[in-house]
């Protein structure tokens, strides 16, 4: 049973992934030598796509892991120093 839930942690952390890197077609696509009604066909299949991998990865891996992930990827979030947590003693600073 651990084995088979590990497995599908994995499998969700894949489908974010893979649902992150199909969010680069609409900036990649445009370039290609393809004819404005297929780019446009592409880049919609390739939004609906990585929002429903991005689901289903959440499903698999759960909401807390995906806000964590979500919050790195966010780009007002890179330039944010982290909050002081508790030090070893579990007092604040």
């Amino acid at each position: 049973m651990a084995n088979r839930k590990k497995m599908l942690y994995k499998l969700g952390l894949g489908f974010i992934i893979a649902s992150f890197m199909l969010w680069v077609a609409p900036f990649v696509v445009p370039f290609m030598p393809l004819s404005a009604g297929a780019k446009a066909g592409i880049i919609t299949v390739a939004l609906i796509v990585a929002e429903a991998l991005f689901w289903v990865g959440v499903l698999f891996v759960g909401k807390e892991v995906a806000k964590k992930i979500r919050g790195y990827v966010n780009p007002s979030n890179w330039r944010k120093k982290p909050k002081p947590g508790p030090d070893k003693d579990g007092q604040g600073n």
